[in-house]
């Protein structure tokens, strides 16, 4: 089988498809509600990069290694969030997911070392990577807010009364007027929407807007990690499937 051409018709694949996820994580955002369609595309991106490491890993056994077993599975070695370079080491993950690579091709190894997460702070995103791709993990998002603008909410202190505007919506009151909900009230002279809002005697005022979506099985923002993923993911196959053979 062509590993390394699956591989990387894997990753060119997963450009595209991130491409989409893009489109749909914006309108996802704008609609304020996860869309069915983004969350399938992110959970067939994370499938395609997830072969394309096997395969490369496929790639490298079938060039350089060997083993006593009729049958090995075969799978990209990494280390997960809590193991360091000795724990990696010690559990030989490199020669049981890819046999002989170490012996035959000390040099990849090395290589395949430098992608783990302990090799730099830029690698931390493949332990989470792979963590979304396990079985038992679904790829759920929620929703990530921070205080900023699109919607003004302004509560009475006792919380029986509000007011929420959107964007583009605003409210005008004249001199001498005023707003009082329960035991809060807005004077007059002042006009006010989500990107300036009023002055208050009382209540609470606050200003939302959604601006990313989490994976919540673990608290990561969604966008930036398929990005990361998407980059590390191309670097690897890449350099691993253009070695050359030492004769």
């Amino acid at each position: 089988m062509a590993y390394k051409e699956d591989a990387i018709a894997l990753i060119n694949e997963s450009k595209n498809i991130l491409a989409e996820i893009k489109t749909a994580y914006e309108e996802s955002l704008h609609d304020q509600e996860i869309k069915p369609k983004l969350l399938i595309k992110i959970k067939n991106f994370m499938e395609n990069l997830r072969s394309a490491l096997d395969f490369t890993a496929h790639h490298l056994y079938d060039t350089y290694g060997t083993s006593t077993s009729g049958n090995p599975k075969i799978y990209f070695p990494y280390a997960w969030s809590s193991l360091d370079l000795n724990g990696f080491r010690a559990k030989n993950l490199i020669e049981n997911k890819i046999p002989g690579l170490i012996a035959n091709r000390p040099d990849i190894a090395s290589d395949i070392e430098s992608y783990q997460h302990f090799a730099t702070d830029e690698n931390s995103w493949l332990p989470k990577f792979m963590d979304l791709n396990n079985e038992n993990k679904h790829q759920r998002l929620t929703p990530q807010t921070r205080k900023e603008i699109k919607q003004l909410n302004i509560k009475s202190g006792n919380g029986g009364a509000s007011i929420s505007l959107g964007g583009g919506a605003s409210i005008s009151l004249g001199q001498g007027a005023f707003i009082q909900m329960g035991d809060t009230i807005i004077p007059g002279g002042q006009t006010f929407d989500a990107n300036n809002p009023p002055s208050t005697i009382g209540g609470t005022k606050e200003v939302i807007t959604w601006v990313s979506f989490e994976f919540s099985d673990i608290n990561e923002p969604a966008y930036p990690l398929l990005e990361k993923a998407m980059n590390g993911c191309e670097k690897i196959v890449t350099e691993l499937t253009n070695k050359r053979t030492i004769s």
